[in-house]
């Protein structure tokens, strides 16, 4: 067998229509043995082109022959595009782009959804993370059903990050067959080279053999870690370089998108709360 789970708080099984929402493409070698036998109808929100061009064409070439269905939400906008809306607060943008993606959940009967962790290191991976609460709340609220919520880290296996497992992981492992797989993916996926050779150097490779999902109980829970966001903190050394003319803050410009993402999608609910 492929992928056999470890341990998990739900049967997977069950579960006939899973989605995978990601900020950026490429997001998906972190969990492809799950893609790979669950096959879930996937969302990107941006086309991946933050350090060059974009690479949503990888992504697409790497899930195509998986028999993967990809959406409308898929690149939406280039990753200069989406930094530009956080700092100028285009809120009714988000709040659309929620709109779409629930309507989609809703229109596919999505039962699942997996989708980036908050962890403080890029500004897509936790906007996208907000993105997944607000539609799976607004289609549970809508449908009378419960979605069910998961998220993955994409950067606990850099050197000093603390792993966090508990009752909530849900682990997947590879067998040998999968996990080959999945490192030739990795490595044919050359936009990210230098993040895979870094990975595979910190860890080793068989450190990727598990795959581990985290159920969300609380949806729009705040950044967790102590001190500055990493990107807060790449972002000062950028602008010191003359890169960056500005920095993206959690306060000043995450919060004021994540409190409003998170009001517009629980309005349904206030209005309409789903009766038993």
């Amino acid at each position: 067998m492929a992928l056999s789970c470890v341990c998990a708080p739900e049967l997977f099984d069950a579960f006939n229509k899973p989605a995978l929402i990601m900020g950026h493409p490429g997001h998906e070698l972190k969990v492809l043995g799950w893609i790979s036998a669950y096959k879930p109808r996937v969302y990107v929100l941006t086309d991946g082109s933050g350090r060059g061009l974009p690479r949503l064409h990888s992504t697409q070439e790497l899930l195509t022959p998986l028999g993967m269905k990809t959406d409308a939400v898929f690149g939406l906008v280039s990753d200069a595009s989406l930094y530009e809306a956080i700092l100028t607060q285009k809120i009714p943008w988000f709040l659309a782009v929620v709109d779409r993606i629930t309507q989609s959940l809703l229109r596919n009967c999505i039962d699942l959804v997996i989708a980036d962790s908050m962890e403080g290191f890029n500004p897509a991976h936790d906007i996208c993370r907000t993105l997944a609460d607000a539609a799976i709340t607004a289609a549970n609220c809508k449908a009378g059903k419960q979605i069910s919520n998961y998220a993955f880290c994409l950067t606990e296996w850099e050197h000093g990050r603390q792993e966090r497992h508990d009752s909530s992981c849900a682990h997947f492992a590879l067998d040998d067959r999968a996990l080959d797989n999945k490192l030739r993916a990795a490595h044919r996926y050359t936009e990210l080279r230098d993040e895979i050779h870094q990975a595979l150097a910190t860890r080793g490779q068989e450190y990727f053999r598990i795959e581990c999902l985290k159920k969300v109980s609380e949806p729009f829970s705040a950044w967790a870690y102590s001190g500055k966001p990493q990107y807060e903190v790449c972002g000062e050394q950028r602008v010191a370089e003359g890169a960056y003319q500005s920095v993206i803050r959690y306060e000043e410009h995450m919060m004021p998108i994540i409190r409003a993402i998170q009001s517009h999608a629980t309005a349904s609910e206030r209005v309409n709360p789903v009766t038993s």
